[in-house]
């Protein structure tokens, strides 16, 4: 009975681990194609605007629609933060998320950060700030590239989850 636990604890933690996640870079954060629900296009593209309507309850919008994309945009509040001398600094973001319904039975799900907002105020700072010119975090913002991750993953997987249903 012990191998047979063990057995399952090992398969869910390989099946987990395995889960689609974004990952952020200087260029922002890479697209990802995924299985399409067996679904007509159409159905899909509406979902997705409900979707949009209820992960957003403070707005969105829904531009760039055609027979197989869409584009959505809204505001996520709190997205991410860093620390500076024991002080936490949360920011809000502007993200673009936009979907191709494919044809080989696969969509892809682009995430931008189009916006940085504090206090409501728009920042000039963009992703590719955060990193050095050799691509690594830099150091006053180790914390910016997991609190975003995380961020952009919890939407994205959000999404995901709802036009499986």
């Amino acid at each position: 009975m012990k191998h047979f636990l063990k057995i399952i604890l090992f398969f869910w933690i390989v099946v987990s681990s395995a889960q689609t996640k974004l990952e952020m870079t200087p260029k922002g954060f890479a697209p990802l194609e995924i299985d399409m629900p067996n679904q007509p296009v159409l159905n899909l593209i509406e979902q997705s605007k409900e979707w949009a309507r209820y992960y957003n309850e403070k707005g969105y919008d829904v531009f760039d629609v055609t027979k197989n994309s869409l584009t959505i945009e809204a505001r996520y509040e709190n997205a991410y933060y860093y620390w500076n001398l024991a002080v936490k600094y949360n920011f809000d973001i502007k993200y673009s998320l936009k979907i191709v319904f494919g044809e080989n039975q696969k969509y892809t799900l682009t995430f931008t950060v189009k916006e940085i907002y504090t206090d409501r105020v728009l920042m000039k700072t963009m992703v590719a700030d955060f990193f050095t010119s050799e691509g690594k975090v830099k150091e006053d913002f180790k914390d910016v590239k997991p609190s975003l991750e995380n961020t952009a993953n919890r939407i994205i997987k959000s999404y995901i989850n709802f036009i499986a249903r």
